[in-house]
Order: structure tokens, then sequence, then C-alpha cells
């Protein structure tokens, strides 16, 4: 395909391309690529959006069949393009530029070039930094005109096409809200629109006193709304969609007179509002609204999200409508029945949450972040195996991590994204995940393929580590986090000195079954040597973890700091009771200080539960324990009115109130119900 974009290239720019051609019959394909994100439309209608997140080597491109839009004789094809001008987690930047064709048959009938007609997009502009991880959000501007549409230029890229890895999403029809809180707002301060929305003085009135309507009747979200008060700065109204969810946005917005308005989102009312923004964190957008009615259908944006806030100058605005698409990975669902609707909701709750933290890639959180992790994605990885039985979507994702791969041989923070340093811990779950996928279906297609990028990062570590384990990474460049509690969080991940040296028990853990795994793999495609390498490898860590015992204390230490053992969580505890070498008795000693930590240890965060119920399993086959924890863990959070798993227990609160309430890595009942019930 022809690669096109405007005369001049701008940072975080948006832009319009058309084409108009003839069709007379038969199936269309639809094939597209951008640099960063598209939104398609045939005639006026909406097709396809989600560009997958991607390298220059390894463009992605979308076919997509558009035979139902098509009409005989002349069609008009409407591309909106982004491009990101600055790195995130959620993308790197590259050349900016968009190519499409139409495909009938055999014969192209229209395709992107230098012919192509382009504009800036007359309605979308550069918004604030919604957070470091997703990058620059944006203002809508109901009031600007069309320009002219003018010439193109085609671009210079240096892209490999391929075809899209995984299925395109599913977009659903908007969920119906239903209004929880209206009244009156007063602006005090704030440098973005977020942190004005956080600020605000906020006087709730009654359903009934604004609208003149019934609240039991009519604060569904069905029809529209007219709000009306007087006193302070405008209306504001707060819209429940009753659950978690994340997808595209959704409004229309009657005013009389042009205005600018504020529209924000979050997961929860904690503070009696929205939390729209937290310690540079901006979920806020304006809304330059024109007299009338105003409509927007976004299709460039996912948010994550269970309310919205909306706030208007004046004295009245109507609400017509304000939801999302939710937005899907079209995963096959498996059907199970765990004979108790308790077990049955907190397994369906899991895979809700699964599916909402899975997109173009897997993604940590749908509201926060939207970011492919290292260690994040082998637990939703190996959380999926049981809920969907899929495996070419996890394939994906580790393809990504594999053609992502720093100078130093460990997978970026974030793929596809480029980032100042890495996590060595989240480099080892990799490994571990490559081996988990074969385990559950064996592809030596995939093996042979992502095995050569296994051998360089395996070999970072041996590098590394000696006799007594592996060795911390101590440069800046490498946060040491392997989960959020105290002593293992990897302390500042922006520094400039290099950390004090010791030795990294649960990475040596980590490695030792990493390594062995990737053995196992070279054994089965012929790379004898390479497997010998790697089983003594192994071997060596497994040994060495035996130095970690603290003998007093009758535990595994996380650290060994210039002989000294320091550090002693639930973790450690874990990894050595699965990769370790002990007797029975060490072992169901272990076992009852992770069922009861009493202080001895510092236990386990939700990332790490499947390692800690697996060693209670494997150490005195207490699948029961296992169960009960997370009813207790996980049933509680459905009865305190979740509908998806939260980041934490602290949920929320946690991290300075900036906790995820629906987090991939805390679907672990999906793992264990059904590999322990059935």
């Amino acid at each position: 395909m022809i690669w096109i974009w405007a005369e001049e290239t701008k940072d975080n720019s948006y832009l319009q391309f058309k084409t108009e051609f003839d069709y007379q019959s038969g199936k269309a394909v639809l094939r597209i690529s951008a640099d960063y994100k598209y939104a398609a439309y045939l005639n006026g209608k909406f097709v396809s959006c989600g560009q997958y997140a991607d390298l220059p080597a390894y463009k992605s491109v979308d076919e997509v069949d558009v035979t139902d839009y098509l009409r005989l004789g002349k069609n008009e094809l409407v591309v909106t393009a982004a491009h990101m001008g600055t790195d995130f987690a959620v993308s790197r930047t590259m050349t900016a530029g968009v190519a499409f064709e139409v495909v009938c048959g055999k014969q192209v009938i229209a395709a992107s070039g230098a012919d192509t007609l382009c504009r800036p997009h007359a309605n979308y502009q550069k918004g604030d930094v919604v957070t470091p991880q997703i990058g620059f959000g944006y203002q809508y501007d109901f009031t600007k005109k069309e320009a002219n549409w003018g010439k193109c230029r085609v671009v210079d890229v240096d892209f490999t096409e391929v075809v899209r890895p995984i299925k395109k999403l599913k977009i659903a029809e908007p969920e119906t809200g239903v209004v929880c809180a209206q009244g009156i707002y007063k602006a005090r301060f704030g440098k973005t629109v977020a942190e004005v929305m956080q600020n605000a003085w906020l006087s709730t009135l009654r359903f009934g006193e604004m609208t003149g309507k019934d609240k039991v009747k009519a604060s569904k979200l069905d029809e529209p709304l007219t709000f009306t008060a007087k006193g302070g700065d405008g209306v504001f109204a707060i819209v429940d969609l009753g659950k978690e969810t994340c997808g595209h946005l959704t409004l229309s917005v009657t005013v009389d007179k042009p205005c600018t308005a504020m529209l924000g989102w979050g997961e929860h009312l904690n503070d009696l509002r929205i939390r729209s923004e937290r310690a540079g964190r901006n979920f806020g957008i304006a809304l330059k609204l024109k007299k009338g009615e105003n409509v927007l259908n976004d299709y460039l944006y996912r948010m994550g999200l269970r309310y919205f806030a909306i706030f208007v100058p004046g004295k009245s605005f109507t609400l017509n409508a304000l939801s999302v698409r939710e937005t899907v990975y079209p995963f096959h669902k498996v059907e199970r029945d765990f004979k108790d609707r308790f077990l049955n909701k907190i397994y369906e709750t899991g895979v809700r949450t699964l599916e909402l933290c899975a997109h173009e890639h897997y993604e940590d959180c749908p509201w926060r972040e939207q970011a492919l992790y290292g260690g994040d994605s082998r637990s939703q990885m190996l959380f999926g195996y049981s809920a969907f039985e899929e495996y070419e979507y996890p394939r994906a994702a580790l393809k990504l991590f594999a053609r992502s791969m720093r100078d130093d041989g460990l997978i970026e923070l974030c793929a596809p994204a480029r980032a100042g340093f890495t996590i060595p811990s989240f480099t080892a779950y990799w490994l571990i995940s490559i081996c988990d996928n074969a385990e559950v279906d064996y592809n030596e297609d995939f093996v042979k393929e992502i095995l050569p990028y296994a051998e360089t990062a395996l070999s970072t570590f041996m590098a590394r580590s000696d006799e007594e384990g592996a060795n911390m990474l101590v440069e800046p460049k490498y946060w040491n986090f392997h989960e959020w509690c105290d002593g293992l969080d990897g302390g500042e991940f922006v520094r400039e000195c290099d950390l004090p040296r010791r030795k990294d028990g649960p990475l040596t853990a980590l490695l030792a079954k990493a390594a062995k795994g990737i053995a196992a793999l070279e054994e089965k495609i012929g790379n004898t040597a390479k497997a010998k390498e790697f089983t003594a490898y192994a071997k060596q860590m497994q040994k060495a973890l035996d130095g970690f015992f603290d003998e007093e204390k009758g535990l595994y230490a996380s650290y060994i700091e210039e002989g000294k053992k320091v550090g002693y969580h639930a973790y450690m505890q874990s990894l050595v009771v699965c990769e370790g070498k002990m007797t029975k008795t060490r072992m169901k000693q272990l076992s009852k200080v992770l069922k009861s930590p009493d202080g001895k240890v510092v236990d386990c965060t939700y990332s790490t539960l499947p390692i800690k119920y697996e060693a209670i399993i494997k150490a005195d086959e207490n699948v029961e324990y296992c169960i009960e924890d997370i009813c207790k863990q996980f049933g509680g959070m459905l009865l305190q009115g979740a509908t998806s798993y939260w980041e934490t227990a602290l949920g929320e609160a946690d991290f300075d109130d900036a906790g995820s309430l629906c987090h991939g890595w805390a679907s672990v009942a999906c793992h264990i119900f059904a590999k322990y019930l059935g």
C-alpha cells in the first residue's frame, strides 16, 4: 500500500483523508493501517477502528469486509487518523502515516496515494496527558467548521506490512446509564480540565427539582433529560453505567448557547464525585459546544470507567446520551458450573475482568494505563487458558515483547513502547509465559520463532548470575520490582545512582523455572547443546536457593546483601516451595506460614496469589484453603458492589488514591477454580 500524510507533519495531530470510487458487485475488503490510530467511514457510516499496537518492522494491516457498506456506483471512503509524536507505554512514535485500499476480488478499486484528499480534522485537538502510560487525550470542538480538502503527500516509511495477528474487537451498542447525582458547580482552580473538575465546589440538588420528573421513572438515560438550576457557574450531572466497562465515548448534549463543557470519567464515587484527577493523571476532556445539539461518537480512544460526569456552564442543558460502546475481544468463553452460585459469580467476575483487560493486547487495567506488562500478562495468559482456551492471542503478545527487545537482552517495560528502564523479573515471567503457552498448546513454528529471543534474554541473566544466585541488576535503567509490598516494590524507579549489590532470591527462583522450561523446548526441537546449557543453569539457580534459607527463622530470605539475609516475604517462600528442593517437612512448615503469616513474612499481594496457591497445594494438597481464601478476598469485593476485581486489596485508596478497580492479574479464581474444581 502507499502511505500518505499531510504536507506538514505535526506532533499529536488529527487528519482526515477522503477518496471516491466506483463499486459494481462482489465481496469487498478494506485493508488499512495507521502509525497510531485510525477510524474509517464508508458513505458516512463507521466501519472499522483499532490499530494493532505494533512496530515499524511488523506494521499490522487490518482487513475488514465492507461489502454491506457499499452501494452500486459512487462510494466515499473517509479515514480519520491520529499521530502521536511522543513515546508512551501504549505505543512508540513512528513515521506519521496512513495507508488503505479497497479490494474487490483481485482488483483494487480504491487506494491511498498522491491524489487522496486530505485536511486537518476540524474537531479533534490535542488534549491533556491522560496518564504517563496512555499519553495525550483530546479535546473536541463542535464549533469549528470543516477546512477545505487539499493535497496530501506520499510518505517514505520504513514499515513492513503484515497481517493483523489477532481478531478485530467487537464493538457493542451503547450502554444505558442512570443519572445518580446532579446539581450546580463552581469552578475554583486547576491547570487541566480534569483538575478543575476535581477541585470544583459541588452542590447536589434533587433530581425532581432540576428535571421536573420522577427519579424512579426517569433517571435512566433512555430519553433526553433537561437539567435546570440557578447559582454557581453551571449545572452538572453524574451518570452511572452500572458496571465497570471500557469502550468508545458516545455523547449527545443540547445547549441554548455556545459554551465549553467538561467531561470526566472514573471508576467510583468515593470522593462524592468522580476522581477525575490524581497526581498528574487527567481523566477529563474539554468540549466546545455549539448552540443546539452536539453529537460525538468517538472511535479513536477507549475509556475505562463506570461513571461519567458532565459540567456545563449556564443554567440549563439537555443530556440526550452519555455512554460508551463497549469494546471486547471475541474470546470463546468456556462455560463452567461449580454447582454453587457464589463460586460461579466469583469465577464469572474474574472472566469479566479478564475481558476488560484485553484489547489490541493484554492491558494491566483499562482505566489508568492500558499497557502490556510482562508480569501482568503472564497471569492474564495463564488465567485465560482456563477461561477462554485461547492460544493465538497470547502468542501475539509474546512475539510483540520479543520484537521489542532492548539492546541489553531484556524485554521492554511495556511492549511495544520504549522506556528508559525495565523490570528484570518481568523478562523472567515472559520466558515462563513462553513455556506456559507451549505446555497448553504446543506450536512448533511459534517455539522456533521465539526461542532465539528467549536465548538472548537467558544469556543476559546468566552473565549476571553465579553459584550463589542471580545478582540484582543495580543500574538506574533497572527497576527491581517484584510485587506491591514492602521490600519487594523495587523502590524508586527513577534514579541516577546504582543500588547496593545483592543477591535477588525471587529472581533466582524465577530464572530456575524459566531456564528449566526453555531447556525443555530446546530439547524438543533438537537443540541439544542449548538444552544442556540451560538445564545446567536451571540446576545452578535451584541449588543457589538453599543459600537464602535462614536456619534461625526457618524461612527463606528474599535477598542476601554483603552476606546478610534480609527481607522475608510470602512470595519468596512460595517460589522456593514451587521451584526449590527441600524436605516434605520443610515444605509443610512453609505452607503453614503461607496460610497464616502472623507477621513472620510479608503476605502476597494479588499479583502473586497464583504462586502462593500452587505452593500450598504442592506442599499439603490443601485446595480447600485456596478456594476459601479466594472467596474471602474476591467474594468480599463482590459484597461491596464490585463488578470487576481490584488491583490490590486496598482498592481505589492504594497508590495514593490511584488504585485500579479493574486489574487483570486479580482474576486468579479463573485459574484455580478451573484447575481444581473442574
